[in-house]
């Protein structure tokens, strides 16, 4: 899991997770060479008396909200007597509407005030993040929701070093209403088939206990899927990898919407460990085929019939656990050819359980390499990434590739998100004499290399100018928000890297294209950073507005809510 990013950060604090049938996890003795270890988990007990508050901020501040979503006076022991706060709902907020979403947003917000007005949430859900502490200041996100509404706000909170609220300023507000924009019809879909009821609906916990771990059961779940016509009704299908020791499941769509299982008959339940599909046209025959990165070979399956009755037709192993699959016809012969992402190496010392070791842990530089295979024809398929300068910062973690002719010169350029550290973007430098395009990287030229956890990249026009904009998805993290910025964060080394660290708690980013082939970080003035633990994004039009939006995925696997993920 990503316990080595966390633990990175700093000691960030773990609630114990409640599985009631894992074996052994009420077991509170441990090795002698890993009781320091988990006993410094505890703030108290590591030294770090900004964490210790930033649990009391916490608790303090959702009994507060708890009692205004109650419709209920918060608890006079709360403050001190002379408590001030500016409106919890400011009264003047701008208004933007677009069809039937409305966002309001306050822009100067007042000052503190003396009288405290409860805002009208009852029976609203909320959720608080502390993200800031210096000198019993605290600065807080918080969530207040309820069906077809929610705040979003940042609090700054002064306290005693007793633990009562001296003020709350509001600096941020935002307050949305909408209808649901997406409704979940998994189980309508689904719902009929046995994979679902027997194992979709299971957990990682559940076959933890019942699959050996050589089968490649991975925990941090990255298994992905593709969509695809690949029986030519016009209608999209679903391929979903599985973990090791599970099929991976073919799903055809019927007339109706819902999802037929066709696994066994089309031959590609592999029970290997699959981390990413792709369904493209290989052969250029008119229907879709296969490609499985599985952990660390790569196969190619060709729909015999088009109508999805599949084949394996070429296979070969690769130089790393690759994560995820993209496609592009990057020598313009007609065919496409496949770019595999690299993680773990084939053969390491360093690699240790799923994410290996990434070295120096800020800017790791020691994972497996990445590879493009050409498509020569006749499912002929050839590693070609030194011929076309690919090999050049290649062994970066890499978990999501895109591309896309940023530059507007009419050839393709590939950005690619890597894990604990900067990402690459690889500029088509145009043909060679051997017919094959030349790449170099200038991401950091170009300020792009966006120095995080990269999970997930995409290109959209968010303004329509005719440039293409970049949104790489990262993690949020409270805690590493948090103790980065404290003083007894790595004392040992300089600002810079502190300013890394300090980089991969913020979250996601958005860059915007300028018209000199420049870019812009816009992640914070358009509010884009948080979207928690973000493996996944897109851009889509959700609304059918003719603007596209930013849809971004995010969880982990966890138990009880500590707050910060």
């Amino acid at each position: 899991m990503r316990y080595s990013l966390l633990l990175g950060l700093a000691c960030i604090t773990f609630a114990k997770a409640q599985v009631s049938d894992t074996p052994g996890l009420g077991e509170h003795r441990y090795s002698e060479d890993l009781t320091d270890s988990y006993e410094r988990i505890d703030p108290r007990k590591d030294g770090w008396e900004s964490e210790r508050q930033g649990e009391e901020f916490a608790a303090r501040l959702k009994e507060f909200i708890a009692a205004l979503t109650d419709g209920e006076t918060p608890d006079p022991d709360l403050f001190t007597p002379n408590f001030k706060t500016s409106p919890l709902r400011p009264m003047n907020l701008d208004a933007i509407k677009i069809e039937n979403i409305t966002v309001q947003r306050g822009k100067k917000l007042p000052e503190l005030l003396v009288d405290f007005i409860a805002p009208p949430w009852k029976d609203f859900d909320s959720a608080v993040k502390v993200t800031r502490i210096e000198n019993l200041v605290c600065e807080a996100l918080i969530t207040i929701k309820k069906k077809g509404r929610q705040i979003n706000a940042t609090w700054k909170c002064s306290w005693t070093s007793g633990f009562l609220l001296r003020s709350i300023q509001v600096i941020n507000y935002e307050e949305i209403t909408s209808p649901p924009l997406l409704q979940d019809v998994t189980a309508s879909v689904l719902g009929k088939t046995t994979a679902y009821q027997e194992q979709l609906l299971r957990s990682t916990d559940h076959w933890r206990l019942r699959l050996p771990r050589d089968f490649g059961l991975d925990a941090p779940a990255n298994h992905g899927m593709a969509i695809g016509d690949i029986n030519g009704d016009g209608r999209e299908d679903l391929y979903l990898c599985q973990q090791g020791g599970l099929p991976n499941r073919l799903f055809v769509q019927e007339a109706d919407g819902s999802l037929r299982d066709i696994s066994a008959e089309s031959k590609t339940d592999i029970l290997d460990y699959c981390a990413a599909a792709l369904l493209i046209d290989l052969d250029n025959d008119g229907d879709k085929d296969l490609v499985l990165s599985q952990d660390f070979k790569i196969i190619f399956f060709e729909n015999l019939d088009g109508k999805g009755h599949f084949e394996l037709v070429f296979g070969s192993s690769t130089r790393a656990q690759s994560f995820s699959l993209s496609a592009a016809d990057i020598d313009e012969d007609g065919l496409l050819d496949v770019y595999i992402c690299g993680y773990n190496p084939s053969f390491s010392a360093a690699r240790s359980g799923a994410l290996g070791e990434p070295i120096p842990f800020h800017d790791a530089n020691n994972g497996g390499p990445n590879m493009l295979w050409q498509n020569k024809g006749d499912w002929s398929f050839e590693d070609i990434s030194e011929k076309v300068g690919l090999d050049i910062d290649n062994t970066r973690f890499s978990l999501a590739a895109s591309w896309e002719d940023y530059d507007n010169d009419g050839d393709l350029d590939l950005y690619v998100a890597n894990d604990f550290g900067r990402n690459c973007l690889y500029q088509n430098q145009g043909m060679q004499p051997n017919d094959l395009p030349f790449f170099k990287n200038i991401a950091g030229d170009l300020n792009l290399e966006d120095t995080s956890a990269g999970m997930s990249t995409n290109w959209g026009d968010i303004n329509r100018d005719g440039r293409m904009d970049l949104y790489v998805s990262n993690m949020f993290s409270s805690a590493g928000n948090r103790i980065t910025f404290q003083n007894q964060f790595k004392t040992e080394v300089d600002q810079s890297v502190r300013s890394h660290y300090q980089r991969m708690a913020r979250g996601n980013t958005l860059f915007q294209g300028n018209i000199d082939g420049s870019f812009t970080d816009v992640s914070m003035t358009t509010q884009t950073t948080m979207a928690r633990w973000c493996w996944g994004s897109t851009f889509t039009d959700l609304n059918n507005d003719g603007w596209v939006d930013i849809l971004a995925a995010n969880g982990f696997i966890t138990a009880e809510d500590t707050g910060d993920l």
